[in-house]
């Protein structure tokens, strides 16, 4: 099976390329950087006719939240040809899934403390019930307060340091956006 997957930006593609084959391994996924949010949601209608065009068995787009203020904000924001095919009945065999990082992908990383504890020694970081109010600046804080004023965090970096230690099935606990959007992948790839 393959899958096209169109991601907001460098990180995520850092990330997302390697915790999709990792953990799909009799799947290919045509990993997608798009550069910016405002592109991907701008480009999404020619990654859908893309994914079409390549016989994928599914596409998904994944964009943070940020800043709106409901899933439904950041869905409207999307091309009416995308909202369409995005809310189909997933009896009509829907093809296209967008999903929404609540509140960054950085909420998804924190998800899974054992990953982030292994990058930040010292941090002993505790996913919360529902990560979905920490983001980035919480992970630039950590690293901050566990690694010295003067480390930076470099979202590339982490991305493709945190990848290889990130496992789904601790972070599905903790984050509800994370857990429907890889539900639903795993639903896709049986």
């Amino acid at each position: 099976m393959r899958f096209g997957v169109g991601v907001e930006g460098p990180s995520d593609f850092q990330f997302w390329n390697k915790v999709l084959h990792k953990h799909f391994r009799s799947c290919r996924f045509d990993v997608r950087n798009m550069k910016n949010r405002d592109k991907l949601i701008r480009e999404t209608p020619q990654l859908l006719e893309t994914f079409r065009d390549c016989h994928y068995t599914a596409g998904f787009i994944l964009v943070d939240l940020d800043d709106d203020p409901c899933l439904a904000r950041v869905l409207n924001l999307f091309d009416s040809t995308v909202r369409e095919a995005a809310r189909l009945p997933e009896k009509q065999a829907r093809f296209l899934h967008v999903c929404i990082a609540i509140k960054e992908l950085e909420s998804w990383y924190l998800a899974d403390a054992q990953a982030v504890n292994s990058l930040i020694p010292g941090s002993d970081w505790s996913s919360t019930a529902d990560t979905c109010a920490v983001s980035k600046g919480r992970l630039r804080s950590l690293i901050k307060t566990h690694l010295g004023q003067n480390a930076t965090f470099n979202e590339i970096d982490f991305a493709k340091r945190i990848a290889p230690k990130f496992h789904p099935d601790r972070a599905r606990l903790n984050s509800a956006s994370f857990r429907y959007f890889w539900e639903l992948l795993e639903s896709k790839a049986r």
